[in-house]
């Protein structure tokens, strides 16, 4: 024991020596100097350089090694690129770690991706072992230059990586023979189990949920035209619709097919009205709402607006409807349908919400804000059973930071390893190993949403990797059902409430489309009732759908399907929708028109004017017409202002006009439904009356004639003859 005490105390004294020197010196050592020093250093660590803060971006590519288990190398794929305005000499990159180090907090692990220093550990200032650094020539100003750092796995470094869990990484990026540090970034590593002596800990049990929906409803004028102008015939009219995926999500439905059959470990909640557009209906855990219609923000605000004025009632998204539309989707009409789960739109999930969501059939609910946990020490089951007056319902809250990460989003802005998949998959494979850590012998199942339209490339790469990771068991959503919920139904209660409802932006663009869409609902009520003619019936097999009740019957239906579908998760979605609305409903009265009549000169007291009046609609129109001035001393008016008008036809119609006196103005003519209530857009013809000899003019004419003949007369009679005549 003497000599290593001797080499301890030797040890001791050297450290000392050189605290005394530095502090003569003037120098700090690196973990101590400020994070804008210019000095040269090689550990990215010592300074709080950005990856862009000197125009020098890293990015974390693909290939990049998440996981170190003792007999794979190590490999790092960077990719470096100058926008400093100027060429870049040749430099180094260096993969620095600590491979001693344990992660104690999931905040640690969040100030390290975040290089916020004021929270990183001291001893991650300092880390000097190296898993490798390559020589990086000189880059042009806009130019990237990709490089990979390779490490053995039986390297001195990889051999150090000795207990199991996250560990640090530095990525530097230095310039010149001085190494003068231009860009780092922070990132994770873990060391698993294989190879190590470590007692085996149960599994960390993770539920992989995906809520498969579509962010990709599209319509178009040309279906909307086809509607309002052609008979529907014998189709069933409460399967009309005006809308369709879009071309990419139709092509990316096989790619995700298939990586649903190559993972059945993913959890699929399907919605219902979706699945009827795959060729072939992939299998699923569970379904949810109808078209991810926010349910919650209904039950909010159903006292608030008139939702059923929109023709928006919970007959078309409760568990029932979901049940008989995933039905159609498999082609088994009475087969069974899997749980119904609600999932979270945009508003959150407040005590009303999940009263609603109850009554509506729904007994368990999917949360992705509003029930996070309150205590950041551990994670717990992602499961609580919140009490209602309309029965208990279960909230499966999903895990913030896994779920940000399987969604394709940085945990946050500063943690600029994660804007790369690679990052944050990296993120995600540490921060799962720290909450096995954390409480290893704790039964746990936290649930990760892969978030709704995500990449199936993406998600490939994801789940791929966690079903080799060896502390995870990937469970099913009915363990998580089962599963011991984490706290109290009292304080579950108490969550709830606290649940706030939705608003801001989110809540004034509901509310408008709720207004539109009311509007137009209205306007397509009124056109049936006040604008069509009575039905007319074709004789044959068509004689029950061949009529105009069936034909709005089936506009009708298409206004309902794109009113459902504007209260998704999707902003431009629902933008969409409800603007197709509207112009189903502007489409009606448009499809009626009257020509613009010609102008007109009259030389008489009055003159009739010619209308034309064309319906482009399938079956006729019983409207009416009015027809006014702008003038008092030109009049208009119509002796019989009601028309009939048959499909694609046009009819003929006339003006009276009458004329008081000489001018000039212009006929309005205006169509009216039945009720007298004005729709399109009025057309207007001039009109110009001539001298009249019941005018004014015509009067002084008159009297002018009289005035010359009485002249004319006296002077007849009042001339003297010249003798000589």
């Amino acid at each position: 024991m003497a000599p290593r005490r001797r080499r301890i105390f030797i040890c001791v004294c050297a450290a000392i020596c050189m605290v005394v020197l530095c502090v003569v010196a003037g120098i700090r050592p690196v973990w101590a100097m400020d994070g804008d020093t210019d000095a040269g250093v090689v550990n990215a660590a010592s300074s709080d350089t950005t990856t862009s803060a000197k125009g020098v971006s890293l990015r974390i590519e693909d290939n990049t090694s998440t996981t170190i288990n003792g007999k794979d190398d190590y490999t790092a794929v960077i990719s470096i690129t100058n926008n400093t305005g100027e060429k870049l000499s040749s430099g180094n990159l260096r993969i620095l770690t600590d491979p001693h180090f344990s992660f104690d907090s999931s905040e640690l692990m969040q100030a390290w991706a975040d290089k916020d220093y004021d929270n990183i550990s001291p001893v991650l200032r300092w880390m000097d072992v190296s898993l490798g650094s390559t020589k990086v020539d000189g880059i042009d100003n806009g130019d990237t230059k990709t490089v990979i750092v390779h490490s053995s796995a039986d390297s001195d470094a990889m051999r150090e990586f000795t207990s199991w869990g996250p560990k640090p990484i530095n990525i530097v990026y230095t310039e010149g023979s001085d190494d003068t540090e231009l860009a780092s970034v922070h990132s994770f590593v873990t060391r698993t189990r294989d190879g190590l002596s470590d007692q085996a800990t149960p599994n960390l049990n993770m539920v992989i949920a995906m809520p498969l929906t579509t962010s990709q409803w599209k319509t178009d004028g040309e279906s909307i035209s086809k509607l309002l102008t052609h008979a529907g015939g014998d189709a069933d009219a409460s399967r009309v619709t005006v809308t369709s995926i879009s071309d990419a999500a139709a092509n990316g439905q096989k790619t995700l097919t298939g990586v649903l059959r190559k993972h059945r470990s993913i959890q699929v909640i399907g919605d219902p009205g979706y699945l009827q557009t795959f060729e072939t209906s992939p299998t699923v855990t569970a379904i949810m709402q109808p078209y991810g219609f926010d349910l919650a923000y209904q039950a909010q605000t159903s006292s608030q607006y008139d939702w059923e004025s929109a023709g928006l009632t919970p007959s078309q998204w409760n568990a029932a409807s979901g049940a008989d539309m995933y039905r159609t989707a498999v082609g088994d009409d009475k087969g069974s349908s899997p749980t119904a789960i609600a999932w979270q739109s945009r508003a959150a999930w407040t005590t009303d919400s999940l009263i609603a969501a109850r009554q509506q059939g729904y007994s368990a609910v999917v949360a992705e804000s509003g029930y996070d946990p309150d205590t950041p020490d551990a994670v717990h089951t992602s499961k609580m059973v919140v009490p209602t007056k309309a029965g208990d319902v279960t909230v499966l809250n999903t895990q913030k930071e896994l779920s940000v990460l399987a969604q394709g989003s940085a945990t946050s802005t500063n943690a600029t390893a994660e804007n790369t998949e690679s990052g944050r998959l990296a993120r995600f494979v540490a921060q799962s190993a720290f909450y096995q850590r954390e409480a290893p012998y704790e039964s746990r199942t936290l649930l990760v949403s892969l978030g709704q339209s995500p990449d199936a490339t993406s998600v490939d790469t994801l789940v791929s990797k966690l079903e080799s990771c060896s502390w995870l068991k990937l469970d099913g959503l009915s363990s998580l059902l089962k599963a011991q919920p984490y706290v109290s139904s009292d304080e579950a209660a108490e969550r709830s409430k606290s649940v706030k409802k939705l608003s801001g932006g989110d809540a004034d663009e509901f509310a408008t489309h709720i207004r539109s869409l009311a509007n137009a609902r209205a306007g397509i009520h009124r056109f049936a009732t006040s604008v069509v003619a009575t039905d007319r019936q074709n004789t044959g097999d068509g004689v029950k759908t061949n009529t105009s009740a069936h034909w709005m019957q089936s506009v009708d239906n298409a206004y309902l399907d794109l009113a459902i579908k504007s209260f998704s998760p999707f902003t431009v979605q629902n933008s969409i929708m409800t603007r197709a609305a509207r112009q189903l409903n502007s489409g009606l009265y448009a499809g009626i028109s009257v020509a613009k009549p010609d102008s007109i000169n009259i030389v008489s007291q009055s003159a009739k004017m010619p209308i034309t009046i064309a319906n482009d609609h399938p079956y006729p129109v019983h409207i009416r017409f009015t027809a006014n001035t702008t003038s008092d001393q030109i009049t208009a008016s119509a002796d019989d202002t009601d028309v009939v008008v048959l499909p694609h036809a046009e009819v003929q119609a006339t003006v009276d006009v009458h004329i008081i006196s000489s001018g000039s103005t212009n006929v309005v003519i205006q169509l009216q439904d039945r009720d007298g209530r004005t729709f399109g857009a009025s057309t207007s013809a001039h009109v110009t009356s001539v001298l009249q000899i019941n005018d004014w003019s015509g009067y002084a004419i008159l009297a002018l004639a009289v005035l010359l003949g009485a002249l004319g007369l006296w002077r007849q009679f009042h001339r003297i003859k010249d003798p000589d005549e």
